[in-house]
């Protein structure tokens, strides 16, 4: 039986800032290493075990992974990195205080951000990562991804409308905390 876990990548240096971080690479945190380490642990508790890792190939997602791989006495070279997973490219609000952009937009208006990736545009892309993963070969499959991307990727799972999206309550439902661990399917 099929199994896929979702992980948000570990706290960052752009996370504790409060700005857009989208494409932008960051660090973790010390505090985002440890989260890391007690996500693998938990992790590890999982029966069957994880079979394969798979993660975005940004720093901070390959950077958690490697850390969960630690824990679980995963091989980190067989960590496969897929750009289909990459978190949303927020155009020019990358590097940006969130803060100031919240104060007088929606979350409808991040569509309209100039080079900013749209929602239709990440759905098309979750939809494709959702196949890519639940064609591997492996049972139990752990993604290690972003915030924005995962909640698009559980929306595929789900079979969500992703106009929920532009709704600013229903997307809170689906906030998804720095090393958490969702259980997709």
């Amino acid at each position: 039986m099929k199994r896929l876990y979702l992980v948000r990548h570990a706290e960052t240096v752009m996370n504790v800032k409060g700005v857009f971080s989208g494409l932008t690479e960051t660090d973790l945190t010390q505090r985002g290493k440890e989260q890391a380490k007690a996500t693998g642990r938990k992790l590890k508790q999982k029966k069957p075990s994880i079979d394969l890792i798979v993660c975005s190939p940004s720093r901070r997602t390959y950077d958690t992974a490697k850390l969960i791989a630690r824990e679980l006495g995963y091989p980190e070279d067989r960590i496969i990195k897929n750009k289909l997973l990459v978190e949303r490219g927020y155009g020019e609000l990358e590097g940006k205080f969130g803060q100031e952009f919240w104060q007088r937009s929606s979350f409808k208006d991040l569509d309209n951000v100039p080079n900013a990736e749209t929602v239709p545009q990440m759905a098309k892309r979750a939809q494709k990562a959702y196949e890519y993963l639940i064609n591997i070969n492996q049972d139990n499959v752990l993604v290690v991804s972003h915030g924005s991307f995962g909640r698009a990727l559980i929306r595929i799972v789900k079979e969500i409308p992703h106009e929920h999206e532009y709704n600013d309550q229903h997307r809170l439902d689906f906030r998804i905390g720095n090393a958490e661990i969702v259980e997709l399917i």
